[in-house]
């Protein structure tokens, strides 16, 4: 077959011109093609494709792929040629990997491979046009990483926005180093109590300059990263296992910023020279490249990350932007929840200091109290409770809740405490007592601090009690005779601030009745609400009245002096403890065994976040 089969032109003179334009194509252009007859020879090639196939284009006329080229490459250019062939419609393949002998690397191409029709309409030939789009793949390879890291960034730094603490920090760490395939994540972190010291790129006056206390077990690397706050990327390819990307080569670790820098541990001191710091380590068995990230808090070092890889890689100055970038939303996320387990703690200090331990002896009147604090990835609440006497032997009881967390309402609790037992020691009487919170609010305390209690007073020699309350939750009374109420002052009332008139409610109770006052945490949660809570607790309250389990019982000894409150003391961060706190020496009372069997019911198998305080006052019976 001849070049004449395949040209369509009517005249000598249009044939002279498509011979033309065919070796313009097929010499100097850069343009890539090849035209094969119906037994898969080559019928012309350009020089561009016979560049890409190593040899001349004299070499490929009349002869097939398979005689000159790689067996898998030949294979599938005749096959795709035999495929045209057969149905007459163009094809594409879209994605094939050639070496050019000039070229370092693989270049990736685009065939398509269109029929050519002869004068009787039939294909006479296959022409295949080859394009070289390695750029554009490329480009659309760097936008594909570019986007994920951009989403991926953006969902690391929700993620670790909402931490609360360095253990939610180690899950994002985790998570982030599963994305990217690394065989090994770790977060590693300086003691917080420890002194800190500067970076010696961190300007820092010479008098300031402290001990570099570093451990001894952390590997090299984490080490180097921490003390010199320069990122490392290692690996077992030559532009990796060399040196870092901040680091002149041939200089595996910048050199100490000031010359009297003291040597990190005695053995560190003793094994190295001079002048010389230790080498980062390489790469373990297993890991073929591997990436540690300093973490920088308030202008000294936290710590470290670290990603190891099985794979060699090269990190190219995305990817470092990236890591880099998620390193330092680590740092935020680390130095924060290490501000909210501090606030934490001294919030739950502050609030335990200012819970009585023992509340007073007083003959002919029961006491018993619960204190639970709040779940252990919460913040501790407000609640508190309080017995005092008072000047005239009168005892005041209280239960209150200020509205918050954290180390404020801890704070405002310890307030209103102080005020409170002030007020009473001057005037008792419960309408007394809250007017003059209610005037110190007014004058000391912002519009957002809300603050609710009940204050009551209670004669132990008549029972009469005298009870008062400020936007809080009524009383449980379950009397000797086994029937169950809830009382309050009167009408609804407002929390401590909200000045209004306060009225106060007078009661009696007998030998043998209970009073319960409690805050919002035991009777509701997510999935019960107050008046569901309420019901549920009369419901108890009656229960246990009916077993018999409110009656005190011959081991409580003379009448008035049992009292043995609980607050747990479960180590914050566990689960599951048992919401009835520690019991009492002599066993469950029936006043202890009431509260208790209150809380079991109400607080097991539920997902508590907020505090419990329960304080439970009877009035003993007398003697036989």
């Amino acid at each position: 077959m001849t070049d004449d089969t395949v040209r369509d032109g009517p005249s000598a003179a249009a044939e002279v011109f498509d011979t033309a334009v065919l070796d313009a194509l097929g010499g100097e252009s850069a343009v890539a093609f090849a035209l094969y007859g119906k037994d898969l020879r080559y019928l012309r090639i350009s020089d561009a494709l016979a560049r890409l196939n190593r040899r001349p284009a004299a070499e490929h006329l009349g002869r097939r792929p398979s005689e000159l080229l790689p067996h898998g490459l030949a294979r599938e250019i005749e096959k795709t040629v035999a495929l045209v062939f057969a149905h007459g419609a163009p094809y594409a393949d879209t994605d094939f990997v050639l070496s050019p002998p000039d070229w370092y690397d693989t270049r990736h191409h685009e065939a398509r491979w269109v029929p050519v029709h002869g004068p009787d309409r039939d294909v006479a030939a296959v022409l295949a046009i080859v394009s070289d789009v390695t750029e554009s793949r490329h480009r659309e390879e760097l936008l594909r990483s570019s986007q994920w890291r951009t989403s991926r960034l953006q969902l690391m730094t929700a993620r670790l926005a909402g931490a609360l603490t360095v253990a939610e920090v180690e899950a994002a760490v985790a998570e982030l180093g599963r994305s990217i395939d690394a065989r090994h994540s770790e977060i590693r972190l300086l003691d917080d109590a420890a002194p800190v010291f500067p970076w010696p790129n961190v300007p820092t006056p010479r008098s300031s300059r402290r001990r570099r206390v570093l451990p001894q077990d952390w590997p090299p690397a984490l080490l180097a990263a921490v003390r010199d706050g320069t990122p490392l990327y290692l690996g077992r390819t030559p532009d990796l296992g060399r040196t870092p990307a901040a680091t002149p080569p041939g200089d595996p670790l910048p050199a100490a910023a000031e010359d009297d820098a003291e040597p990190d541990t005695e053995q560190q001191a003793s094994a190295a020279l001079p002048g010389m710091r230790p080498r980062p380590d390489a790469p373990q068995p297993g890991e073929a490249a591997s990436v540690v990230l300093p973490l920088l808090g308030s202008g000294a070092p936290m710590g470290a990350l670290r990603f190891t890889f099985r794979d060699a890689r090269v990190f190219g100055p995305d990817d470092r932007v990236f890591l880099e970038a998620f390193a330092g939303q680590c740092a935020l996320a680390v130095e924060r929840s290490r501000l909210y387990e501090r606030e934490h703690r001294t919030a739950v200090a502050l609030q335990r200091s200012l819970l009585p331990d023992r509340l007073p002896v007083v003959p002919g009147v029961e006491f018993d109290y619960r204190y639970l604090p709040g779940a252990p990835d919460f913040e501790v609440g407000g609640d508190w409770y309080d017995v005092f006497k008072l000047l005239d032997g009168r005892i005041a009881i209280v239960v209150g809740d200020v509205i918050g967390k954290g180390l404020t309402a801890a704070a405002g609790m310890g307030r209103v405490r102080a005020a409170l037992r002030a007020l009473a020691f001057t005037d008792p009487d419960p309408v007394a007592v809250l007017a003059g919170l209610d005037r110190l609010f007014t004058a000391t305390e912002d519009d957002e601090s809300l603050t609710t209690l009940i204050y009551g007073v209670i004669d132990p020699a008549t029972g009469v009690f005298d009870l008062a309350d400020a936007g809080h939750l009524p009383v449980l009374i379950v009397s000797a005779d086994g029937k169950a109420k809830l009382a309050d002052a009167g009408p609804a009332s407002t929390p401590l601030g909200v000045v209004e008139p306060r009225t106060k409610h007078t009661m009696r109770l007998d030998p043998g009745d209970i009073l319960v006052g409690f805050s919002d945490g035991l009777i509701e949660n997510r999935s019960r609400g107050i008046t569901q809570g309420l019901d549920l607790l009369l419901d108890v309250a009656r229960t246990a009245s009916a077993r018999g389990d409110t009656r005190s019982d011959s081991r409580g000894g003379a009448p008035g002096n049992p009292q043995s409150g609980t607050r747990a003391t479960r180590p914050e961060g566990k689960r599951g403890d048992d919401p009835r706190g520690e019991k009492g020496e002599r066993g469950e009372r029936g006043l202890e065994k009431l509260l208790s069997s209150i809380l079991e019911r109400l607080l097991d198998g539920q997902d508590r976040d907020d505090d419990v305080t329960i304080l439970g006052v009877r009035i003993a019976e007398p003697p036989g």
